[in-house]
């Protein structure tokens, strides 16, 4: 049963790989693939693009860790005291396209399981979700990303997709700026209203709707042309991202906690960031740009 559901993620793994790597070659990038075990028990494989003609770093990644002592950040969803162990996979992506006018893209789907002392599930929820950081925002891109995201969760329930997007907005959120992290998309956790296989179905579904849109997008601004400017104004508005994901990111928190391998969890941090204390004019006016396109209502 476990090596069944591991596979599932392992496919949609392999699909995300393939399309990403029809932008780089051997020869244009740095390609690390990484398959892990780790003494507390499962392991995983890491698959990071760095460096490339298209990508300044992507990474794919697939794990399944179990333990017996419960990550912090997951127990307040643990109703079952029977439980005495745990079983965690999924899939994460993260990319930072090289071209500033394409956004920074996230997915993560994931399955918690809880087993008893016999190792039969007893308790289990799904996450996941994916969410868009544009630095230049395009409201064609924005208006697709969730009418994409609609369209596929009102095949499961029409009341899905304005939780989940309200969600996304709530979660990804930067309490410090008073800023959203990017113009959002979906985001649900500790779920279990539907059955196992529908649940696991949701996730794939979940997962290639988001590669969908992003390859999309990728369509429309891969041949626009950017300044080293806007490369800068890039690498500024990347320390948000990560900004976000060493201080609220639930994902890094568990992974974290749960004894995981740090360079998978640390890889969906950019490669470049800045943090600029005086901006120049044409900082000034792309984020003033940027900040009401973040603003925007663009769940419908």
């Amino acid at each position: 049963m476990i090596k069944q559901l591991e596979a599932h993620f392992q496919e949609i793994q392999n699909e995300i790989i393939d399309h990403y790597c029809d932008f780089e070659t051997k020869k244009s990038c740095t390609i690390s693939d990484d398959n892990w075990t780790r003494a507390k028990g499962g392991g995983g494989r890491t698959f990071v693009l760095e460096n490339g003609r298209f990508f300044d770093k992507a990474a794919v990644n697939f794990s399944s860790i179990s333990g017996t002592k419960l990550p912090e950040s997951a127990r307040e969803y643990i109703k079952n005291k029977k439980a005495i162990s745990y079983k965690a996979m999924g899939v994460s992506v993260i990319t930072h396209p090289k071209n500033p006018f394409i956004p920074t893209s996230h997915m993560n789907i994931r399955l918690f399981l809880l087993l008893n002392n016999k190792k039969e599930i007893i308790e289990w929820w799904v996450g996941g979700g994916y969410d868009l950081t544009p630095y230049f925002a395009y409201e064609k891109d924005c208006l697709m990303w969730h009418r994409d995201a609609k369209l596929n969760f009102d095949h499961f329930n029409k009341k899905y997709y304005k939780k989940f997007a309200k969600n996304c907005d709530d979660y990804f959120f930067l309490p410090h700026r008073n800023e959203k992290r990017g113009i959002g998309g979906v985001f649900f956790d500790n779920f279990n209203d539907l059955e196992l296989d529908a649940s696991i179905k949701l996730l794939k579904n979940t997962a290639r709707t988001y590669l969908k849109s992003y390859l999309k997008i990728i369509g429309l601004r891969k041949s626009r042309k950017y300044s080293s400017k806007d490369k800068d104004f890039q690498e500024y508005r990347r320390g948000r991202y990560a900004e976000f994901n060493l201080l609220f990111d639930r994902g890094t928190s568990f992974g974290l906690q749960s004894g995981g391998r740090v360079e998978s969890i640390l890889a969906s941090l950019p490669p470049k960031a800045s943090w600029v204390y005086k901006k120049d004019k044409s900082f000034e006016k792309n984020e003033k740009n940027l900040l009401l396109s973040l603003k925007k209502k663009w769940r419908g």
